[in-house]
């Protein structure tokens, strides 16, 4: 019985020492890098500015850091709602959300970039049960919000990058 453990203990040893020789590097530990620096500026109303400020917060975390410059970036977000499909009767039975974002990058007094970005999403409407319908508009809203985040996210990096004075 106590050569099992003796042996079980010569084995961890060996995989240890395999181990640290294969390059192996733990995956949680964190951003070395620093991101890029933004000044966010979200002109809107309601929980949708809120939502899409919260999302663009976390597409714009990821951005590696191109360089010691801090990009002001002014957004203003509009969100509707339009009918796409019609019921036999004449009644409105899909909607669509549209979410639209009007940018603009600024590197101190220079505008870096400038430009619109929209994301669509539908949703089925069901008449008779409020709720359902209610609850798939929210999560059409939800989903349009957050695509329209990494729509903006891309695009901001991509202006950022091929800015003549990055």
């Amino acid at each position: 019985m106590h050569n099992i453990s003796i042996k079980n203990f010569i084995v961890f040893l060996i995989l240890c020492f395999s181990i640290t020789g294969c390059g192996f590097q733990p995956l949680m530990t964190g951003q070395h890098a620093t991101p890029q620096h933004f000044n966010i500026k979200i002109s809107g109303s309601g929980y949708s500015a809120y939502k899409f400020r919260r999302e663009l917060e976390k597409q714009l975390a990821l951005t590696p850091k191109v360089n010691d410059k801090t990009y002001v970036l002014a957004v203003s977000v509009s969100e509707g709602y339009v009918p796409i499909a019609y019921g036999t009767d004449a009644t409105v039975s899909r909607n669509q959300v549209q979410a639209t974002a009007l940018y603009t990058i600024h590197d101190g007094n220079r505008v870096v970039g400038k430009g619109t970005v929209t994301a669509y999403s539908s949703y089925i409407l069901n008449y008779t049960e409020e709720f359902s319908t209610r609850s798939a508009q929210s999560a059409a809203s939800e989903r349009t919000l957050l695509s329209l985040s990494e729509e903006l996210g891309r695009e901001v990096i991509m202006r950022i990058r091929t800015s003549p004075d990055k």
